[in-house]
């Protein structure tokens, strides 16, 4: 079973998703993406005019997705700016919404929350994509895994990332979530994993300890054991 629920969006969602429901304005903050830029240069690259795309570009900082700055070395210039924190409670909502949220005998309040970040590391490895990890794990993390008599550290767990055999399957088939303590919180899940190297899928169970007292959350523990 691949959870499929969904969790509730927050207002912070709806106003990222309100902001991204016109062509142009998902047009205007692709581009702002890449670097700042000017209400012309913005107008002349998506094909409208100057008045329109300033139209919407005070809809985008109305709802403080983007922001006006100052260009450096011209006293009369002003260029926009995205804010890519406001966007970042949609990107989670979406995890969520990918990885989560039916989940059994447990009455956890972010419960959806910790399926994603889980969904997250078997997503890295899936992609052989190092920057989720060096991102969420511990400075001290220690990983367990069957067969390897090694505890792994931070820098052999994201050294192995890019040489890993990528995940062609991978999918949570049980979990529960159960603090343990401030900003501690363990999740139990049982997943099926096959690389392309293997000939055959493989559930296994994986007990991760995950620390919430710094920003961002990181990954403290995690050992695997084969079912």
């Amino acid at each position: 079973v691949i959870y499929k629920g969904s969790m509730e969006p927050g207002p912070e969602v709806d106003i990222a998703l309100a902001a991204l429901a016109d062509p142009t304005r998902r047009m205007v903050i692709e581009l702002l993406l890449h670097s700042p830029r000017r209400t012309s240069e913005l107008a002349e690259l998506i094909g409208v005019t100057v008045p329109a795309v300033s139209r919407h570009l005070r809809v985008l900082r109305d709802k403080d997705i983007i922001e006006r700055a100052d260009v450096a070395g011209d006293g009369r210039g002003r260029e926009y700016r995205l804010k890519p924190d406001r966007l970042k409670p949609l990107a989670r909502w979406l995890d969520a919404d990918h990885w989560a949220s039916e989940l059994p005998e447990t009455t956890h309040p972010d419960a959806a929350e910790f399926l994603a970040r889980v969904g997250g590391f078997l997503d890295g490895f899936a992609q052989s994509n190092t920057d989720f990890f060096r991102r969420h794990l511990a400075e001290d993390v220690a990983l367990v895994f069957p067969g390897s008599s090694r505890v792994w550290d931070r820098a052999s767990v994201i050294e192995s990332v890019a040489d890993h055999a990528p995940y062609i399957e991978w999918r949570i088939s049980d979990s529960s979530v159960r603090p343990l303590g401030p900003g501690l919180t363990l999740v139990v899940i049982t997943t099926v994993v096959r690389t392309s190297s293997a000939n055959e899928s493989t559930p296994v169970v994986q007990s991760m300890l995950f620390d919430d007292t710094s920003d961002p959350w990181t990954l403290r523990f995690l050992q695997q054991t084969a079912t």
